[in-house]
């Protein structure tokens, strides 16, 4: 089936969000004087749970179940995920988010080449936007023909209902379009949709198996600064480009 599109993976694909993600969320635990703060042990181990409520409530139950003396109930989580969201985006509208590696030069090569790119967040629509902003530019947000959100992911929240919106925003099958992710929950859930993947590590994912990727890099590369190849055949090209996308869409190609 011929390559229509590219869904990107917002955190951790487009940019390194995590520790800027625990930095809002210490901040809004500080602020609301709950006594809690993640390190990155904690924080890692909570990067299954993709989503900001339910992460919250699995921690709170956790902090329950040991019998930490103040633990928020439901409206205060609501609170303080709101209020994380906002610490968030002010960080990154400051510029402390960066680009990965090849990120912006696959988006411009890919458009230029015809194909319809696709954005996929598991933070608020406000978070995602601010993101994409701030490291694209603020005309950034037209490329995309489907931005889908946590407000998008349905209930339960899982990073299958993303990419499945984005398909049915676009109206392709999965066969039609490579997913770029950076954590196992995100290659399976594209994986699953019939949605072929690279995967592209991050500091907390760079243990993750990722046994659905066609492909498994350390970055998109630039042609200055190849991607390391960690799994996969990357069909003789050292930086992701739209050619690379269309060998790892083709029939026939396998998981890494």
């Amino acid at each position: 089936m011929e390559l229509q599109a590219v869904i990107f993976d917002v955190d951790g694909t487009v940019a390194e969000t995590a520790d800027l993600h625990r930095a809002a969320f210490n901040r809004a635990f500080a602020e609301h004087g709950i006594g809690w703060h993640w390190d990155r042990e904690i924080f890692s181990n909570l990067m299954p749970v993709e989503f900001t409520l339910p992460k919250l409530r699995l921690f709170a139950l956790a902090a329950q179940r040991t019998g930490h003396a103040h633990v928020p109930d439901f409206e205060l989580l609501a609170k303080i995920a709101t209020r994380k969201a906002r610490i968030f985006s002010d960080m990154v509208r400051e510029g402390a988010a960066r680009l990965r590696p090849g990120v912006a030069r696959l988006m411009a090569e890919s458009r230029h080449q015809g194909l319809i790119l696709a954005a996929v967040s598991t933070s608020t629509r406000a978070e995602t936007e601010a993101l994409l902003s701030a490291t694209l530019g603020f005309s950034a947000l037209g490329w995309f023909a489907s931005l889908k959100t946590s407000e998008n992911a349905g209930l339960p929240a899982d990073m299958g209902g993303l990419y499945r919106a984005a398909l049915a925003d676009l109206g392709i099958k999965g066969s039609r379009a490579v997913a770029i992710d950076d954590s196992e929950t995100g290659v399976q859930a594209a994986a699953d949709c019939g949605i072929a993947v690279i995967a592209t590590p991050g500091i907390y994912t760079s243990s993750h198996r990722f046994s659905m990727a066609r492909l498994v890099i350390s970055d998109l590369g630039q042609p200055a600064e190849p991607f390391t190849v960690l799994r996969g055949d990357s069909l003789g090209q050292s930086c992701a480009s739209p050619g690379l996308l269309r060998g790892i869409n083709a029939p026939g190609a396998a998981a890494a």
